[in-house]
């Protein structure tokens, strides 16, 4: 069973701790997402786990088998592995038919396996059609399949990606997410994906990994790191949401500026924020009588989006949230109105 375990891994450039310290278990057969802003550390693991570079701490091991440690790390050719990169590098002047051969010719299969397994997996991605073009005469989406196809035929034990969809326009990268996830619920290959998309990450992974500075800051499915973030910059990152400082009043309440706020629980201790999705608030010209958590506001910003309406409003102490609704609620810019925060999507967090 090919699952990946990572134990103290660490790297340094210099004075800088590009990873530090990670622990992280990818059982078999999931594909895991490690999602951060730019020099969060998620690269370097990925290519620590490749065998590009070598760890100054920490282990790396496949299916229980030591790959890298300190003292020795096993070369990328040796561990078993595929990678796709962010540019398709394949070759240009092959068919796509022997782009995605490659491997197995490398490997020294006979002919007539390679070419059972090639119809195989063209089949696969839905190309079987284009098997006699080059590279040249595919479109981008069609190129990251072939890149896919090539790196999944050789059948490794963990297949790395390093924002695979970087380079596509936003349609056919949407489209591609659900082809990657499409293959991988097809031959179930243990998988560690990196990426800084959001969305990317919330369609394609079972397992969530956020990164910051190096460290990892919340593991876990898609609807727990969305639905109970640990900390305001796993909220931040996951997702449209408003961070608002506040101070704490006791074990189910919050104070943000002259606004008591009842939260579903309160951290005993520490700097405190509260985040509330922009898509969770109401918003109405009128109060709801007898609701808690309701706030007068003021229009400061609408801007409709089609399938919505996203609003900036004000409260009374200058606090701003931005807030998305309905096309069909409609509210002119000055105008005042009326906010709701429901209580179960008022999550109060350590700053």
């Amino acid at each position: 069973m090919a699952d990946l375990v990572l134990g103290g891994l660490t790297k340094r450039f210099g004075t800088v701790a590009a990873v530090d310290g990670i622990d992280l278990k990818v059982e078999h057969g999931l594909l895991c997402c490690l999602l951060g802003p730019s020099g969060c550390g998620k690269t370097t693991t990925l290519r620590l786990v490749a065998g590009f570079i070598e760890p100054d701490g920490g282990t790396i091991a496949v299916g229980g088998k030591l790959l890298s440690d300190a003292r020795a790390s096993l070369p990328p050719e040796r561990r078993a592995m595929s990678m796709i990169f962010q540019s398709y590098a394949l070759w240009p002047h092959m068919t796509l038919f022997d782009n995605v051969a490659y491997g197995l010719v490398l490997r020294g299969l006979g002919r007539e396996a390679i070419r059972a397994k090639v119809e195989e997996f063209l089949k696969a991605i839905r190309m079987e059609a284009l098997a006699e073009r080059y590279p040249g005469e595919l479109s981008g989406g069609q190129q990251q399949r072939v890149a896919l196809a090539r790196a999944l035929i050789v059948e490794p034990e963990i297949l790395l990606l390093d924002e695979p969809l970087s380079n596509l326009d936003a349609n056919l990268r949407e489209e591609m997410r659900f082809e990657l996830r499409r293959l991988h619920d097809r031959y179930r290959y243990t998988t560690l994906y990196v990426t800084h998309d959001q969305a990317e990450a919330m369609s394609t992974a079972d397992l969530i990994v956020v990164m910051n500075h190096g460290r990892i800051e919340q593991a876990g499915p898609p609807e727990t790191i969305y639905n109970r973030p640990a900390s305001a910059f796993v909220a931040r990152f996951i997702g449209g949401t408003n961070i608002l400082k506040a101070r704490r009043l006791d074990a189910q309440h919050v104070a943000v500026g002259d606004l008591a706020l009842r939260c579903a629980s309160v951290p005993a201790t520490g700097d405190l924020v509260v985040s509330i999705r922009m898509h969770q608030i109401a918003l109405a010209a009128n109060r709801a009588e007898g609701t808690a958590n309701t706030a007068a506001v003021t229009i400061r910003r609408r801007v409709f989006l089609g399938a919505s309406n996203d609003y900036l409003v004000e409260l009374a102490d200058g606090s701003q949230l931005r807030v998305t609704t309905t096309p069909e609620t409609d509210l002119a810019v000055g105008a005042r109105a009326w906010v709701g925060l429901p209580e179960r999507h008022c999550l109060a967090l350590a700053e």
